[in-house]
């Protein structure tokens, strides 16, 4: 009975207004239809359901949505949306369609909340996104025990650190505030909850990139590029993209090197020459000595025998030193062009770095090789004990002039004979 009084009250509520003009629609026909009254549907308000709704009110610290009827409900600032917000008209405007979700549902307590509506909602699209492996868009927020936590449309998801970037990183508070993409690895729908991943992004971009440049790499060209490691056996240069190919200490420089350190540097931009590109393994050789000619080019119009030239000794074997005269062209000294002495051990003679002037006795462009002499060059100086004797002659030839006798007799006689005769003068005196 209570229930059919309240029908037909709204009933005739519903016609008295439909005769005075009131639910005339915009497109001028009658509410009436062959006799029948179209009557507004009211939603049913069951708890958890999600209904749409009208905002009808906007205030700073609430709003007001109708969802049907002749009830308007109210939804504070704290059940609007997860953002902070100063007031409820940042997030919505008279007019707005919105879905809300019944959170209780009595006759005068029915609570409603978009924030909750705008949640079921996210985890509904986060799992579509998921089964169908599409990329959403999310803002890295704070750093946490593991890893970090992103937004992503109002949720909170959790992104391992391991899945943070390409390779290890460091300190993850650097990326807090990054917006990127994301796949969905994991998702549990009844817990509501979820595991993103930025480096499968990044792997699949990077992919992309890859199989471009591959494409477009050939042998013998000429990049530029930026040393970005060096290690004990070569530098790994960026050709682009954060594509990386190979310097090989042994191709840096026509000399041996240490280290790729003594020619290179982090971050340094180089020329280097593609020698070599692997597409399935995915790796790219480089040279940078081969963009210059081979030192052993033109040896023979740079060195001829008889020349004296100038080196450092870098290598001392059994049977001699090799001496370096440019680079990539070392010299030997064989161990008996050492010294006009017998030489039982190089060391004996010279030591590694030090700088000698050697004679070049042999060049031999076919096998490479020059033969350099120390012997054979210190011969083409003045002795230094000749040249001793040139400076103090004079001055000997002087000393003699002022003592009477000495001239014609060896030094050693005159002494003698002075030594004699004063001894002769004593005895006499005596």
């Amino acid at each position: 009975m209570e229930e059919n009084q309240v029908t037909n009250g709204q009933l005739t509520e519903e016609v008295d207004k439909v005769e005075n003009g009131e639910m005339v629609p915009e497109n001028g026909e009658s509410a009436m239809d062959n006799g029948e009254m179209v009557l507004e549907e009211i939603p049913n308000l069951e708890q958890g359901k999600i209904v749409e709704g009208t905002v009808v009110l906007v205030n700073d610290d609430e709003i007001a949505v109708n969802v049907g009827g002749k009830s308007d409900f109210t939804i504070p600032l704290a059940e609007l949306t997860n953002e902070k917000v100063a007031s409820a008209r940042e997030v919505v405007e008279v007019g707005e369609k919105i879905n809300v979700m019944v959170v209780k549902a009595e006759d005068e307590k029915t609570q409603l909340s978009k924030r909750k509506a705008d949640e079921e909602g996210a985890w509904e699209k986060l799992k579509a996104d998921f089964e169908q492996r599409r990329r959403v868009t999310g803002k890295i927020i704070r750093a946490i025990k593991g890893g970090l936590q992103v937004n992503v449309e109002g949720l909170i998801v959790f992104l391992p650190a391991s899945h943070a970037d390409l390779g290890y990183v460091s300190d993850l508070t650097a990326l807090e505030g990054l917006e990127a993409e994301f796949y969905v690895i994991d998702f549990e729908p009844e817990r509501h909850r979820a595991v993103l991943s930025r480096k499968e992004v990044l792997m699949e971009e990077r992919a992309v990139v890859e199989a471009k440049m591959y494409a477009e790499l050939a042998e013998n060209q000429t990049r530029t590029g930026v040393v970005t490691r060096l290690t004990p056996f070569g530098a790994f240069v960026d050709l682009g993209e954060g594509v990386e190919g190979l310097l090989h200490i042994s191709e840096i420089a026509w000399e041996r090197i240490p280290h790729p350190s003594a020619r290179l540097t982090e971050g340094q931009e180089i020329q280097v020459l593609v020698i070599k590109v692997d597409q399935e393994a995915k790796r790219i050789s480089l040279s940078l000595k081969q963009l210059t000619p081979h030192p052993w080019s033109g040896i023979g119009e740079r060195y001829k025998v008889g020349d004296v030239v100038d080196g450092k000794v870098v290598r001392l074997t059994s049977f001699g030193a090799f001496v370096n005269l440019e680079e990539g062209i070392d010299g030997l000294i064989h161990i008996s062009q050492l010294s006009d002495r017998r030489v039982e051990k190089p060391d004996e003679v010279v030591k590694i770095g030090e700088t000698v002037r050697a004679k070049v006795v042999k060049v031999d462009a076919e096998d490479r090789r020059i033969g350099l002499s120390l012997r054979e060059a210190q011969e083409r100086k003045p002795e230094p004990a000749r040249e001793h004797r040139e400076h103090r002659e004079p001055r000997g030839q002087k000393q003699s002039q002022s003592i009477p006798g000495l001239e014609e007799k060896p030094l050693s006689s005159n002494l003698g004979d002075l030594l004699a005769e004063k001894m002769n003068l004593n005895q006499d005196q005596e």
